[in-house]
């Protein structure tokens, strides 16, 4: 697996790799167990929690976020969306993530009328292309 250096703020370099790990999309979501006994080391770790009261631990910074989810997704073996990031402000809020089940959007079965106007899934559709001067002229070289 490759590393990624990022340098945030006053931050110094942190890097991170993606492993295989116990939890991959298709399975079943991990269990309140398992999610705790990855979640609970790392926000003592990283957020200066006591033990009683981890789940309820925030976020004290943009580094101290990443070094959480990052380890989590490393551990779990889910990544998280970008767009999903903003709503996880606790700990709590990462178990509920995970505890989330994925699903593949099934994108032919959706109706038309819920597509938006600009999106038309077309099945099995399939275009040639004209073909170039230097593709007929190799083809007649080819024949010959």
């Amino acid at each position: 697996s490759s590393g990624i250096n990022a340098e945030y703020g006053d931050a110094t370099n942190i890097t991170f790799e993606h492993t295989d790990s116990w939890f991959t999309e298709g399975e079943e979501v991990p269990d309140v167990e398992e999610l705790e006994a990855v979640l609970k080391p790392l926000a003592i770790e990283h957020l200066d929690t006591c033990e009683e009261n981890w789940r309820e631990a925030t976020f004290p910074d943009l580094t101290a976020k990443f070094r959480v989810l990052d380890s989590a997704i490393n551990q779990i073996g889910r990544d998280i969306p970008s767009s999903q990031l903003i709503y996880l402000q606790t700990v709590e809020d990462v178990m509920q993530y995970y505890s989330t089940p994925v699903e593949e959007p099934r994108y032919l079965e959706l109706r038309p009328q819920s597509l938006p106007f600009n999106v038309n899934i077309a099945k099995d559709n399939f275009r040639e292309l004209p073909k170039t001067k230097d593709e007929e002229l190799a083809e007649e070289l080819a024949e010959e």
